[in-house]
């Protein structure tokens, strides 16, 4: 039988920048980031970049290449999800969590940089998320999984989800590969109807008993329970596949602080009022969790352009949990391919990314958490009661990466089909 559930508490926006400072989807304003070392605030979206440069294109022979899910062979995703499960089944050595759980348990842990929190170290902000650091800091995240991927088998490599292809969302949610839109539970959204989502009951990921500790809501911090979560397509998040010209925006600036902020999608230029301003938004990567994650909001705010968030449904727009779904995957390659994309339109190089006068962990040479030699550390972020630094095991103290390091993609070994040099 339906669970049928009724969806009406509002959440101020206060208490939920208290519980989810930083998150790229919380419905928040970039005023309300203030730390030890100030606020950041992205430049205005019409602010200039440094002029254009055109390298050569490095001539590295047989890169791996990440293609699109619909340019999959049938074995190719084969052996995705066999590599997915095998890190979901495998423990490592003392780990209460399994080796992909240490990739969710992380991404959690980026939530917890206030002092507030019991964070220590100069690292300010969050690291992953809301500030210059979001594309460098999820290129290494992807690096680090895909190589985790490939201990399992060599020839794996982590597809994307081209959000303006409406063939690619049909074959991601396919039983053959990464499982359908939930079942279980209707949800009634105010005069749109009702819909259906919820638990994933088919294909490989359906039997996934997922860790409550790391599957939580992140608004009440409550358990979102042990099951996979979707709701893909509820309203407002029904306008899918995302139309080119959103994609297209992204590459009329030159200033790279302007194409973070615009992908990650919580902020958009306020053209109405001030085009020197930004104003709430849902767009891009954060509308693409919500697509498949699913969220409630505030109707009569979303009418007038105003982004709120009133509920999380899925595993996919719990931010810090999001990773758990495996589709982050795929939706974050996309978000990577279209900074690679960008770099390789005259963007590449160290002038395209801040040097100074960042919070620290957004600058250039500024090494990222986890992947600074223990020198910075988060606080406790996660459900009551549990101390989830306790079940992390970070990377070698001799594993250090900023920015600098990962911004030539080619460098560290992979490609994207479809890019300048590569076949598509």
């Amino acid at each position: 039988m339906l669970q049928s559930l009724q969806l009406s508490k509002k959440v101020t926006l206060a208490v939920f920048i208290g519980l989810v400072a930083a998150v790229a989807i919380a419905i928040i304003t970039f005023s309300k980031l203030t730390n030890s070392a100030g606020v950041y605030y992205p430049p205005a979206p019409s602010a200039p970049g440094p002029a254009l440069v055109f390298p050569q294109t490095p001539q590295i022979s047989d890169l791996p290449q990440r293609k699109s899910v619909t340019e999959l062979t049938p074995s190719e995703k084969t052996a995705f999800v066999t590599a997915v499960n095998t890190l979901q089944s495998t423990y490592p050595n003392n780990s209460q969590l399994s080796a992909y759980e240490q990739f969710v348990v992380q991404h959690i842990l980026t939530m917890g940089f206030r002092q507030s929190l019991g964070a220590t170290g100069p690292a300010r902000g969050n690291p992953a998320h809301s500030y210059p650091a979001f594309l460098p800091w999820h290129r290494q995240f992807l690096l680090d999984f895909e190589q985790a991927l490939q201990a399992v088998d060599p020839n794996v490599t982590i597809p994307y989800w081209d959000w303006t292809d409406a063939a690619a969302l049909n074959v991601i949610l396919k039983d053959d590969f990464l499982g359908p839109t939930g079942e279980g539970t209707v949800v009634e959204v105010l005069n749109k109807g009702e819909f259906e989502g919820g638990e994933v009951k088919t294909s490989p990921f359906s039997v996934w008993q997922l860790n409550e500790v790391l599957h939580f809501d992140a608004i009440t911090l409550e358990s979102l329970g042990p099951h996979l979560l979707r709701f893909v397509g509820i309203p407002p998040f029904d306008n899918y596949p995302l139309p080119q010209s959103e994609i297209d925006r992204l590459f009329e600036t030159d200033n790279y602080e302007v194409f973070n902020a615009l992908i990650e999608g919580a902020l958009v230029p306020d053209t109405e009022n001030n085009t020197q301003d930004y104003k709430l938004g849902w767009t891009l990567h954060a509308f693409a969790h919500s697509v498949i994650g699913g969220s409630q909001v505030d109707w009569d705010d979303w009418d007038k352009g105003i982004a709120h968030q009133l509920d999380i449904l899925g595993t996919m727009d719990s931010v810090p949990s999001s990773p758990y779904d495996p589709i982050f995957w795929l939706h974050h390659a996309n978000v990577d391919r279209l900074w690679a994309q960008w770099q390789d339109q005259g963007h590449s190089g160290f002038t395209f990314y801040p040097d100074t006068n960042k919070p620290f962990g957004h600058n250039l040479a500024d090494p990222m958490w986890p992947w600074d030699g223990g020198l910075s550390a988060p606080g406790n972020y996660g459900p009551p009661n549990v101390d989830l630094r306790e079940l992390y095991i970070a990377p070698a103290d001799n594993k250090v990466v900023s920015a600098k390091d990962v911004l030539d993609f080619r460098q560290l070994g992979y490609t994207y089909t479809g890019l300048s040099g590569q076949p598509s």
